[in-house]
């Protein structure tokens, strides 16, 4: 559940679109490590703009290091996933408020770009929302999305990874 969120956290992705990663979704060997959110033949994706590659960057980044190979505990069950997590958080007394979900990290994402005053396109292609103007360009490359996400990164202690397991 910790490292399903922490990939959350700086990616901006519905729970849904974490749990259902595969390994070959997760994109470690590349010199901008990045998800692949995309249609396949065993799942459908929310909407045609919810295909889209994201950088990985911070905690999202450490965490899809210790999961490589995704979330097959949780594959497939979104709900499992987000009454686990919200409960967990619930009884530890991590959310700020009773109105918050384990989802708000995705809107909390938004807010954190939308202050960091990164670009209105880029936000909705990360966001994976549809988006009124004709498509023109690819969205800039990986580095210009990664160094844009980098803005807005959380930092975290060295030792924070030492603690956790890794997924196989």
């Amino acid at each position: 559940i910790i490292l399903a969120t922490l990939m959350i956290v700086e990616t901006g992705c519905r729970p849904s679109e974490i749990i259902n990663l595969r390994s070959e979704d997760i994109v470690l060997d590349h010199d901008v490590p990045h998800l692949v959110i995309a249609d396949r033949d065993d799942r459908e994706v929310k909407t045609e703009t919810s295909v889209r590659v994201i950088p990985l960057v911070g905690v999202s980044l450490e965490a899809a290091k210790k999961a490589p190979g995704g979330f097959p505990k949780y594959h497939d069950k979104s709900n499992a996933f987000s009454a686990a997590t919200n409960a967990a958080f619930r009884r530890r007394k991590l959310f700020p408020t009773k109105k918050h979900v384990i989802y708000s990290f995705r809107h909390s994402f938004e807010d954190r770009m939308k202050e960091a005053h990164i670009d209105f396109e880029l936000r909705t292609l990360l966001m994976g929302h549809s988006n009124e103007r004709p498509d023109y360009g690819t969205g800039g490359s990986l580095e210009y999305r990664r160094n844009e996400l980098l803005k807005i990164a959380h930092p975290f202690p060295d030792e924070l990874f030492s603690v956790l397991p890794s997924q196989v």
